[in-house]
């Protein structure tokens, strides 16, 4: 568990304790507004808060233009701290699976809209009896393979056939379909295409299940295509090194303040985050508005500059410097608060509430 120094609101963020966390919140929110205002085809966005797993990010997500009435999350451990921060409207992204979750997904469907995703009979079956005996109604989206290889059941019969499952069972309520869809090398425009079929398949079979919800990483490529509903995508509020790489409009809302703490050698210095302060497993944090100068490896605790002739005798002893995370989400969940500040003042520390509910 982090233990930080809990600073005064006011304090300049290049004074506070590192390594830390910290969100500018004015790009956070003017990638916010680039989101939503820009969403003019009537798809809604429903924020996959699972990317930062902070309450007071997802208020300001839901709060925004175009809102689906809801957020998304990948475990009903992240639905339980969110359904106490107030939401009420939650998708669970991912099948659920087990006696003791389920037990708690039914608990939270007494008494909050919860939906889940399924991909087969089965996992209908079990979801059904529980939900029944609790007396509590559970949504159900059917998820189906966009292309991605993972989890879903395949576009057309095969889905409307398991629709058709969930819809007759005790407890359950159809809401709709679901697609990931994956990063790359997939015509995603084809696929959307096949998953607006499908949905029309389970009307034609008198299935009421409006909702069509795509899990994308940007709504570029969602926005404008009959028969989606909604999109699930979280990076667009923090973003995080890779993310500006493939969407260079907006800019990282979210990253780490580091102090140097040797120059051992003119073409070195060394600074005090290391892996468990940026969490580099997918690839290693980007140093900010220094030219000549790269981070270039990390043990545990601390990370190594290299620096070029034109950056020797820039990194003494005590300067700050500024670490963009390669994938903000390994990054964020070494960390239990979020060093929220505007115009480079603190106001606050915002709780990653969610942060290691992984079951």
């Amino acid at each position: 568990m982090e233990r930080p120094i809990f600073q005064p609101v006011g304090t300049p963020v290049e004074e506070l304790d590192t390594p830390a966390l910290v969100v500018d919140l004015d790009v956070m929110e003017a990638n916010i507004a680039r989101v939503h205002s820009s969403n003019t085809s009537g798809v809604k966005i429903r924020p996959h808060v699972s990317t930062h797993q902070c309450p007071h990010i997802a208020h300001i997500q839901v709060a925004a233009a175009n809102p689906a009435g809801g957020i998304a999350v990948n475990t009903v451990g992240e639905a339980e701290v969110f359904a106490g921060a107030g939401f009420n409207d939650i998708l669970i992204s991912r099948q659920i699976a087990g006696r003791p979750k389920i037990a708690r997904l039914c608990a939270l469907a007494k008494s909050h809209r919860i939906a889940v995703v399924v991909d087969d009979a089965g996992s209908v079956e079990a979801l059904s009896e529980a939900v029944y005996a609790a007396g509590a109604t559970l949504g159900v989206l059917v998820e189906v393979d966009a292309g991605s290889g993972g989890s879903g059941v395949a576009m057309g019969s095969a889905a409307a056939a398991l629709a058709k499952t969930v819809s007759g069972a005790n407890g359950l309520r159809l809401d709709g379909l679901m697609a990931s869809l994956p990063a790359g090398g997939i015509d995603a425009q084809a696929q959307l295409q096949e998953l607006a079929g499908t949905s029309q398949l389970l009307a034609r079979q008198g299935a009421s299940a409006p909702t069509v919800s795509v899990a994308a990483s940007g709504h570029d490529a969602v926005a404008g295509l009959p028969g989606v509903t909604e999109i699930q995508t979280g990076a667009y509020a923090l973003m995080d090194h890779a993310q500006c790489q493939a969407q260079p409009d907006y800019q990282p809302a979210a990253k780490i303040l580091a102090s140097v703490i040797s120059h051992p050698t003119p073409g070195s210095a060394v600074v005090d985050a290391g892996h468990k302060a940026t969490g580099p497993d997918m690839g290693l944090p980007v140093l900010e508005g220094n030219d000549g100068a790269k981070a270039v490896r990390f043990s545990a605790e601390h990370g190594v500059l290299e620096l070029d002739q034109s950056a020797h005798g820039r990194f003494n002893t005590g300067d700050k410097v500024w670490l963009v995370p390669f994938d903000l989400e390994l990054s964020l969940n070494q960390y239990d608060y979020i060093r929220a500040v505007r115009r480079g003042k603190l106001e606050g520390f915002w709780p990653i509430a969610a942060r290691g509910r992984f079951s």
